[in-house]
């Protein structure tokens, strides 16, 4: 039925039939219901009017005692359920006590004596239906204007409904002999029942709805015989034709027959016209399935062909399709694999990982890529995927493509690292002769000290040893240069100045540059912005360049000059390397930055120098470009983005002389070393700066002096024999708390793997040697503070 044209006109028809009906008996019962209460308003006035009049004589008579009758006899009449008089306050019912009668006698001395005759005395007299809100808001109108006229409404308070009709009584002017002010006035109430009123109603809406179900129920089976005849028929037979030759129990060249010249007609014609037309398309679609079925074979085969691990994986991580070849790595055929989750079959996980390349090929509808090693094979694999779009253009699925690159990946970090080697050759090269120069002054300095008599002049002494102690801190700069480029370190940026990077990269290149010829010029802006940079990275990156424009101009004239500059741009800092050397052709100046392309002899060049310059450029979110002015040399530019930085506050009383300052003087400081040299150098030096200083020449002795005393701080070395730093460290955590953020480590080794691993563990401060006293005291400046 609910599936039925014929049932649906049917009962759309009878509905719309049956609303009219339902609007048509409502709209004759509200006028109905109007007629019969303008009726009783009719009655109320009839009824209000001669009582008023006969109110007014009697009382203007002194017949109070005959108003009094005349009002109760009234509501006592058929149809009346109440009539009454309720005083000016809106709350007494007059007649019902003898109040207005003490009043008149209070002030007359006497009142007639058939006034009191059979008269009611209520204590409480409330009239009945005063506490309405209609009523009360009747009162508020009369007090306002009595003159106003009547008002009626429909009490709704009590079980039954009452028609209320109200009527101001007005004061008379002879009114004031027995009544003083308002109390002259009063409102006439007369309450009629409307239940008779409501069961008339009742019946005419019940025959109303008798009438009105006949006719909808005559009205239906006709509309059904006329529906059925003209319009359901007719296409009832047209369905069955087209279900025999959908269920294919009918031929193709089976037609529906046209009868009619009406819409009917029409779409029986209209068929008849679109069988014709599928039986020409069918042969066509024979055809085009045969191609289509051959197409699918062929691709089929291809997608099982290729050898990389190709997978379609939709947006609830399901796999779709899988080719023979990853299949293969599970030892199971691709159907057995569809359907499973991709981070269950190829991660062993059991939750997503949002940061995979489909999870960002569904979010960002891009082609995403990552190196991956922790799949379910042995090996590092190059993770590919492509989106998939449906016909709104939205991804649904990816197409996710997983290539071995274990060889390539071992094959890359050997010429990395070759590349390193090549680098640091170069630096060791002219850093040991960087070495020697200052060593040699140290050593004849000290020759000559030795070889002093003992009347020498001190100023003579004290200048033999300031040229030793330079000497010495133009060594430990060296070998922390070389520290810091070798250093194996994870990647980490930190904000740093350009300008301070470059000197320094200087620095390590400096013998060799200068035995070279190179003359370098350096145009740096004082005005420079610091950025977050991985210092290692970019000191790799400068280096790098300013190699090649070594190699250049040493090859073609033995000299040269390299101007580096730097300078402020918009929202990013500017760096540009211009050298004088052969520059570079048109034809390759676009190879420069691809991997293993290089210009040098076999044997000089690994050409990954600039590849690898550029990948870490891109990686901070730079650009770097290259370019062969016509007068000749090379200029690479370089550009990376500023990026701000909430500043920690520094200290607020660095020592740049050295002092300790007043409120640190006095503190008590442990130092802990093996080397008692370095143990009386530290002991003079902060003694001089106003520290009460303790030696330990190793960490039990350091222990049995923090049991005897308490210190402010620890300057310990990290290696030292027996009972070294790390174990010092993590006693005095247990047993001293307090010093847990008092420590200092003292260390020449950062490359082994224990060192950097305590401190990267804790976090603790620590200082390399040599280092200049100065900076060791602003560092306990720092953490004293």
């Amino acid at each position: 039925m609910k599936r039925s044209l014929h049932s649906r006109i049917l009962f759309l028809i009878i509905g719309l039939i049956s609303v009219g009906v339902i609007i048509s008996i409502y709209w004759e019962l509200k006028n109905r219901e109007k007629e019969l209460l303008d009726e009783k308003l009719r009655a109320s006035r009839f009824m209000a009017q001669p009582v008023l009049t006969a109110i007014y004589e009697d009382m203007l008579e002194e017949r109070a005692d005959m108003a009094r009758h005349l009002v109760s006899s009234m509501s006592k009449s058929r149809g009346i359920e109440s009539l009454y008089i309720v005083r000016s306050n809106g709350v007494e019912e007059a007649f019902k006590d003898l109040k207005t009668i003490n009043e008149v006698k209070k002030e007359y001395g006497e009142v007639k004596p058939e006034w009191l005759t059979d008269h009611p005395d209520e204590k409480g007299n409330v009239a009945k239906g005063v506490n309405t809100p209609e009523f009360k808001k009747a009162v508020e109108s009369f007090k306002k204007d009595w003159a106003r006229g009547e008002i009626y409404y429909i009490d709704k308070s009590g079980e039954n409904p009452l028609f209320t009709y109200l009527l101001p009584i007005e004061k008379k002017a002879k009114c004031n002999t027995c009544h003083e002010t308002e109390g002259a006035r009063g409102i006439l109430v007369i309450r009629t029942s409307l239940e008779e009123m409501y069961q008339i109603l009742a019946k005419s809406r019940n025959q109303w709805i008798i009438s009105g179900l006949f006719a909808v129920s005559i009205g239906g089976v006709l509309l059904s015989l006329l529906i059925k005849r003209s319009i359901t028929g007719p296409i009832q037979k047209n369905v069955e034709v087209i279900k025999r030759i959908a269920e294919g129990r009918g031929d193709i060249s089976e037609r529906v027959e046209v009868t009619e010249e009406n819409e009917i007609g029409y779409l029986a014609a209209a068929f008849n016209n679109m069988l014709d037309t599928l039986g020409k398309r069918a042969e066509e679609n024979k055809r085009l399935f045969e191609l289509v079925t051959k197409s699918k074979e062929e691709w089929v085969a291809t997608f099982d062909a290729i050898q990389d691990l190709i997978s379609i994986h939709d947006r609830d991580y399901r796999i779709l399709k899988i080719n023979k070849a990853l299949a293969r790595k599970f030892n199971a055929h691709p159907e057995e694999l569809i359907g499973k989750r991709c981070y269950e079959l190829l991660y062993c996980r059991h939750e997503p990982n949002y940061s995979c390349p489909h999870s960002r090929t569904l979010a960002t509808a891009e082609i995403a890529d990552a190196e991956v090693d922790d799949m379910v094979f042995e090996g590092t694999f190059k993770v590919t995927t492509f989106p998939v779009f449906n016909d709104k253009g939205q991804v649904w699925a990816s197409v996710h493509v997983a290539r071995d690159i274990t060889q390539e990946k071992r094959l890359r970090e050997q010429l990395l690292h070759a590349e390193k080697l090549s680098s640091m050759g170069k630096l060791v090269a002219g850093i040991a002769h960087e070495l020697n120069n200052p060593l040699m002054g140290i050593m004849g300095f000290s020759q000559i000290l030795m070889d002093t008599p003992g009347d020498k002049k001190l100023d003579d002494i004290k200048d033999k040893l300031r040229k030793i102690y330079h000497e010495s801190l133009r060594t430990a700069k060296i070998v922390q240069n070389l520290l810091t480029f070798a250093r194996a370190k994870k990647t980490e940026r930190e904000y740093h100045n350009i300008n301070e990077i470059i000197r320094h990269t200087i620095e390590l290149r400096e013998y060799s540059l200068r035995a070279n010829n190179i003359q370098v010029v350096l145009n740096l802006a004082e005005d420079l912005p610091k950025t977050m940079v991985d210092l290692f990275q970019l000191q790799q990156v400068f280096i790098n360049i300013i190699n090649n424009a070594e190699d250049a101009m040493v090859s073609r004239k033995g000299k040269g000059r390299l101007e580096i500059s730097t300078r402020k741009g918009r929202r990013k800092v500017e760096i540009a390397f211009r050298d004088d050397g052969p520059g570079i052709s048109r034809e390759i100046i676009h190879k420069v930055f691809d991997p293993f392309f290089t210009t040098k002899e076999v044997g000089k060049g690994t050409g990954l120098g600039l590849s690898i310059t550029h990948g870490i450029i891109t990686e901070h979110g730079g650009t770097i470009g290259i370019m062969s002015p016509e007068e000749g040399g090379a200029v690479v530019t370089i550009e990376l983005p500023v990026i701000e930085k909430e500043q920690w506050a520094e200290v607020k009383k660095a020592v740049e002389t050295g002092g300790a300052g007043q409120e640190l003087s006095g503190k008590r400081i442990l130092v802990v070393d093996d080397e008692k040299s370095i143990r009386e150098a530290l002991y003079d030096i902060l003694t001089r700066e106003g520290f009460k200083v303790d030696t330990a020449r190793d960490g039990r002795e350091a222990l049995d002096l923090l049991e005897r005393s308490k210190v402010s701080l620890i300057i310990t070395d990290i290696k030292m024999p027996g009972f070294g730093g790390t174990d010092l460290y993590d006693t005095v955590l247990k047993k001293h708390n307090y010093l847990k953020d008092k420590i200092i480590i003292l260390t020449g080794d950062v490359f082994s793997h224990d060192v950097k691993e305590f401190l990267t563990k804790t976090n603790c401060p620590y200082i390399l040697k040599p280092f200049e006293p100065k900076k060791l005291i602003e560092l306990m400046i720092k953490v004293l503070a």
